[in-house]
């Protein structure tokens, strides 16, 4: 038997599903190397299953294309509906033979090499026999076997029991009856010729609670709660002061229930037991999810809901990306499985409990070698062989194992790369979903409320001339007409310039005490709202502020701040002049005009200035997959840093070179809503991305970076790209 193996595989069953994980410790990390699960068309345990010696009789057939071994020495992959992680497994090398139907549960074992390795798995719950509090002398031991097992099951030594600590008092546990996923995991031995350890059989109460009480750290004294919300096993674990105490069914009878069912099942379940205030409630399993963490939370009530955390764990995706409770998510239904696996590995460890439900018959199959009078002969055989084929193969050994660690670091390199790239997909899946739900959104609001779009246009029309004021204003036939006074007769037509389809009326002066004012009048059209443009500045405005902290001084009213400061008004109607402009891309940015980092501030922390300098090689080189996968980690992993901004503006430029001018817009408008020093190279690169769309709004982007910033470097490129404009393109 392995006693001191590196690998781990848990395994547990319940009701029609099976769930499988496999972890790796090295040292004091320990990592999770791959996960799987397999639906089954019934529960073993129920109906003539329960009886059943072979556990593959109720799969559904496979076609016969997978039972290649070449097909089956490929990459595994688990689908986004169990889990986005998923190492590269291939089949047992000693598997062979002809190509036959193999059972799901065969192609499940086959994707993991069990036989490098320890197996922990659970036990049914119905088979778990419990006597009374405090019966647990050797006499009171022996009478409870013996009053529920028949001699023939003793002898057989199918069965096994163990002195159980928890739930306030000491009694026994005795397992008896068939354990139909310990005997499918036989057959897959028999079938593949493949030799299996098997380290831990073990009750789902006893793996769950051993794994919270030593992953979970308390503060302090107080009653803590481990909600478990499997597919049929769902169980409430109350700990008082860092002890389990109580354990509570939550009796749900749908297979997958709303929220607030759950939620209210399990509060029906603390009442029944009369459970005082709690600290907190950790949630684990199938149905456990941010979507409940989050209502519990917002039902005012005294606990904190939050996911069984994995932090014990390393997970190859999450290297590279903040931790916000997404990988707890994935990890939960998979908590049971990693329960059984860790405590595998950790078995010696004194935290954990001693006792295992294998039966003893299993544990004497498994042992490599009873040593008798004559196993000593064989021990010095053994001892002799091994020294002279030791001595003979040590440099192929070495430089087998050589390459073995050098595959390893690379599947592991693969096994980063795929599921940052499964991340990709779902944020590029979720940003279609947003842009489905503002169309909506957008057909419901246009041409509704006109007159804040109105007011704002007069308002940016003359907040440039302080001298100039507003008299009267009407509504006639459609269109809005307004009278005013101004210093200089020049305000008169720029007024108007601002204003959408303007016409001045007329144009007087007079004097008031010596002073010379001019008296207008024109009138101009109602506005378009372009919703489509303020939605998609709120939305960036608002995933930006749950990432970063405000860093702005400014007090601005709520109205403003809904409408970003630069972001320009809808461009009034205009006569088609001589100049033709062809649009397109633009030349580009001259080097000296780019945006560069503040060396003292980059330097402050040398993590993210390496992660930064493999960002721009990444961009000079143009890998198109390197450069977006480092980018996005960036932005999770360092979202208060003071160069997220730049890290935005230099991915949009990409994307900008590449043609992709949607997804550079994405990109880019979180940094038009922040007013930092890269503000400027962002109101640049938005006209550039404007002109390359054919939009004639690129013109109020220059217009704004030219006035507000005419002493910064986007200012003297936009100067260059006006004038390159305004020659035709040529």
């Amino acid at each position: 038997m392995k006693k001191t193996a590196k690998d781990a595989f848990g395994i547990y069953q319940d009701g029609q599903i099976i769930r499988m994980v496999h972890l790796r410790k090295d040292g004091a990390e320990t990592y999770l190397i791959g996960v799987d699960s397999l639906s089954l068309e019934r529960d073993w345990y129920k109906g003539d299953q329960a009886g059943s010696s072979i556990a593959e009789s109720g799969f559904i057939p496979v076609e016969e294309s997978y039972l290649d071994a070449n097909d089956l020495d490929m990459d595994m992959s688990i689908s986004m509906d169990d889990l986005d992680i998923q190492s590269p497994i291939s089949m047992d090398s000693s598997f062979s033979g002809p190509r036959i139907e193999m059972s799901p549960t065969t192609k499940m074992y086959a994707k993991f090499p069990l036989h490098q390795g320890v197996i922990a798995l659970n036990i049914h719950e119905e088979h778990i026999l419990k006597d009374k509090p405090g019966l647990i002398s050797k006499k009171d031991l022996k009478a409870f076997r013996k009053s529920v097992l028949s001699p023939s099951q003793i002898k057989a030594a199918q069965w096994h029991s163990c002195v159980i600590n928890g739930e306030g008092d000491t009694r026994h546990w005795l397992h008896t009856g068939p354990n139909l996923l310990l005997e499918s995991l036989q057959e897959y031995a028999k079938d593949a010729n493949a030799k299996l350890f098997y380290k831990l059989a073990d009750a789902n109460d006893l793996a769950l609670t051993d794994y919270y009480l030593f992953t979970q750290a308390f503060e302090g004294s107080g009653t803590h709660l481990l909600a478990y919300l499997g597919r049929e096993y769902r169980k409430i674990f109350v700990f008082q002061n860092g002890e389990w105490t109580a354990t509570l069914p939550i009796h749900i009878s749908q297979d997958y229930p709303e929220t607030d069912v759950i939620f209210s099942k399990i509060a029906l379940a603390l009442d029944s037991a009369q459970v005082g205030e709690t600290e907190s409630i950790a949630l684990a399993g199938d149905l456990a999810n941010l979507q409940l963490v989050n209502y519990i939370n917002s039902q005012n009530v005294s606990m904190n809901a939050r996911l069984l955390s994995f932090s014990n764990l390393t997970v190859t995706h999450s290297q590279e990306t903040e931790k916000d409770g997404s990988e707890d998510q994935l990890l939960s239904p998979y908590t049971l499985a990693l329960a059984l696996a860790y405590k595998a590995l950790n078995k010696d460890n004194p935290a954990f409990r001693k006792c295992s439900f294998l039966a003893i018959k299993v544990l004497d199959n498994q042992k490599e070698l009873r040593v008798v009078w004559h196993g000593f002969i064989v021990l010095t055989l053994i001892f002799g062989l091994v020294l002279y084929t030791t001595t003979s193969f040590l440099g192929k050994a070495q430089k087998l194992r050589q390459t073995e660690q050098d595959n390893a670091e690379l599947n592991f390199v693969l096994n980063r790369l795929r599921a940052e790239n499964a991340i990709i997909e779902t944020l590029t899946a979720e940003i279609n979903r947003n842009k489905e739900s503002m169309r909506m959104v957008t057909t419901l609001l246009e041409g509704k409320n006109p007159w804040t779009e109105t007011f704002d246009r007069i308002n940016t029309a003359f907040a440039r001339y302080p001298k100039s004021w507003i008299t009267n204003m009407k509504q006639s036939n459609g269109r809005i007409g307004i009278t005013g006074i101004t210093a200089k007769r020049e305000h008169v037509s720029r007024i108007a310039e601002g204003l959408p389809d303007s016409s001045i009326r007329r144009v007087s002066h007079s004097k008031i005490k010596d002073q010379t004012v001019w008296n207008f009048e024109l009138d101009f059209a109602f506005p378009e709202v372009n919703w489509d443009h303020l939605l998609a500045s709120e939305a960036a405005a608002n995933m930006e502020s749950e990432s970063t902290e405000s860093v702005s001084t400014e007090t601005v009213s709520p109205a403003y701040r809904s409408k970003p400061k630069t972001q320009p008004q809808k461009a009034p109607q205009e006569k088609v002049t001589s100049t033709v402009n062809t649009y397109g891309r633009l030349p580009e940015i001259l080097s000296i005009y780019t945006p560069v980092p503040d060396e003292e501030e980059l330097a402050q922390n040398k993590e993210f200035a390496r992660t930064f300098q493999t960002f721009m090689e990444s961009i000079n080189r143009g890998n198109m997959l390197e450069y977006r996968f480092i980018a996005y980690a960036m932005i999770k992993k360092y979202p208060q840093s003071s160069h997220l901004s730049l890290t935005r503006w230099w991915l949009a430029h990409r994307l900008y070179q590449e043609k992709e001018y949607t997804l550079a817009e994405e990109y880019l408008n979180p940094n038009l809503s922040q007013f930092d020093r890269y503000h400027p190279d962002a109101l640049l690169l938005k006209a550039r991305l404007s002109y390359a769309r054919s939009k004639t709004d690129y013109k109020q982007y220059y217009e704004t970076l030219q006035n507000e910033y005419p002493q910064s470097k986007a200012a003297a490129q936009a100067a260059m790209d006006q004038k390159y404009i305004q020659g035709g393109n040529r």
